[in-house]
């Protein structure tokens, strides 16, 4: 009997410490109210830009790069920009075919 008591009050003491550990943890909202725009665009690339100005986290691009300068030969690489915060701009210098923004990431 006395060890029901403890496996109940146990139990009760770890639903209660969960329950308080669920609604302390602050809820992740990531990047809102996100523009992207392009300058200085040519027939064989540009710049992007991107910026989130609400939310919180962060963002990055995802882009492939040409293992060859020739078009027609060799496969992509694919990488990742740096995560910037909230409220700054990624910048990415892209040209076609060699250099491409595949994705935009919550980071």
């Amino acid at each position: 009997m006395h060890i029901r008591k403890h496996a109940a009050a146990l139990a009760a003491t770890l639903l209660t410490a969960t329950a308080l550990l669920a609604t302390a943890t602050p809820a992740h909202a990531d990047p809102t109210d996100c523009r992207m725009f392009k300058e200085n665009v040519t027939a064989t690339g540009g710049t992007v830009y991107y910026i989130c100005t609400g939310g919180t986290g962060g963002y990055a691009f995802e882009y492939r790069v040409k293992s060859s300068p020739n078009p027609d030969h060799g496969g992509w690489r694919y990488e990742r920009t740096e995560c910037v915060p909230v409220g700054q701009f990624l910048v990415f210098q892209y040209v076609l075919n060699q250099r491409e923004v595949t994705n935009i990431v919550n980071c």
